[in-house]
């Protein structure tokens, strides 16, 4: 019994040590609603050499959209481990009329990241983002090659 009692506090000190303070996050959720319904205004934070619009622009063009409930939009006012401070927008997009979850309801397509520091009005691709920063860079080749040429199997 006394083993009990003395793990029981000892856990619950874990537990509170590594637990993230509530406000460490702040959801964007407006921000993911617009994005679920593709409105150009949200799409247009996002980066695309050639386009006014942006992202926006982009996905037009190349007949895309986000996949509904892949979308997650949110602030941080300091740094968590590998994300700094700033805001985040993430989610997975797919072609028009294509798949757009497996058998199972993973998103399908490719995934977009992007970060915009405090104090700055412009979200840019994170780090490693490989198909956010192909849009960034207007590098139409690789996004159509990866959603229409070479899908994933169980996505077609």
């Amino acid at each position: 019994m006394r083993a009990i009692g003395v793990r029981v506090p000892v856990a619950l000190a874990l537990l509170v040590a590594i637990v993230v303070p509530a406000g460490a996050y702040t959801q964007d959720k407006p921000l993911e609603a617009a994005l679920a319904r593709n409105d150009r205004a949200a799409l247009a934070l996002l980066p695309a050499k050639g386009y006014h619009d942006g992202a926006a622009g982009f996905f037009a063009a190349h007949e895309l959209h986000v996949v509904p409930g892949s979308e997650r939009a949110w602030c941080t006012p300091q740094a968590h481990g590998v994300l700094a401070a700033g805001c985040y927008i993430e989610f997975m997009f797919q072609g028009r009329g294509l798949r757009a979850r497996t058998w199972n309801g993973d998103a399908c397509g490719c995934i977009g990241r992007w970060f915009k520091p405090p104090g700055e009005t412009s979200y840019r691709p994170t780090k490693g983002a490989y198909y956010s920063h192909a849009i960034a860079d207007d590098r139409a080749e690789i996004i159509e090659h990866v959603i229409y040429e070479e899908p994933r199997q169980d996505c077609r």
